[in-house]
């Protein structure tokens, strides 16, 4: 990623987002919100978009950089302190394209910094492969690669950190080998038949761990499932 200061983005975001008003219809969006699908769309893809932003920013700030692009995660940043549309009930789709830019490349600079591991348990003995297989695929676009793979076999009634698969994979986190644990998910982390708020609980537990040791939790199955709509 191309360092880039925050001046800079933000004379994007301006030459781009300033209102054509020669060109606008002549509709206009009542000042109590849009009033056109097409204006809300925009504007809630907005609020997506920035709080996807402030996560991988998050995230990057518990990362290790090398010290010459903090100019450029300082661009990205100028997005959530700074920049916004000229006309916040009517973003131009121009802004709307300039912040998934700058998503999209911010998420492309955590993935080149970050190394995988993945985790498993598993009912009964089986070869764990093709469960990590597929989490490896599910973390591709989030990772470097993946380093280390750890499983355990029926230690349902076990705490996470007696299990003997994830206490091997919790050297290679805390000495800093690894800033990505990827499940299937949070169910792999909790006792069988514990209840939702309660898994929950615990990989918003394992989460914080993690960021003490500069690293995060990537669950497969909230990749998969869909985003909700406006």
């Amino acid at each position: 990623m191309r360092a880039r200061g925050a001046g800079a983005v933000r004379q994007v975001a301006e030459a781009g987002c300033a209102p054509n008003t020669a060109a606008r219809p002549a509709h206009r969006p009542h000042p109590a919100g849009p009033t056109d699908g097409e204006a809300h769309a925009r504007v809630w893809r907005v609020e997506e978009l920035r709080r996807q932003l402030e996560v991988v920013l998050r995230s990057i700030d518990a990362t290790i950089l090398p010290q010459e692009l903090g100019q450029a995660v300082a661009g990205a940043r100028g997005w959530l302190a700074e920049i916004a549309p000229a006309n916040p009930l009517y973003p131009a789709p121009a802004f709307v394209r300039a912040l998934e830019h700058t998503v999209r490349i911010t998420q492309e600079f955590l993935a080149r910094h970050t190394v995988a591991a993945t985790y498993v348990h598993l009912d009964t003995e089986q070869p764990p492969w093709a469960e990590h297989q597929c989490l490896e695929a599910a973390s591709a676009p989030y990772c470097r690669h993946v380093a280390v793979r750890q499983h355990d076999v029926a230690t349902n009634g076990w705490p996470l950190e007696q299990r003997p698969g994830f206490a091997r994979l919790r050297g290679d986190i805390e000495e800093g080998r690894v800033q990505l644990l990827v499940v299937r998910s949070a169910a792999d982390l909790v006792p069988s038949g514990t209840p939702l708020a309660d898994q929950k609980r615990a990989a918003e537990a394992i989460t914080a761990w993690l960021f003490r040791h500069r690293a995060r939790l990537l669950c497969a199955d909230e990749i998969a499932r869909p985003s909700h709509t406006p």
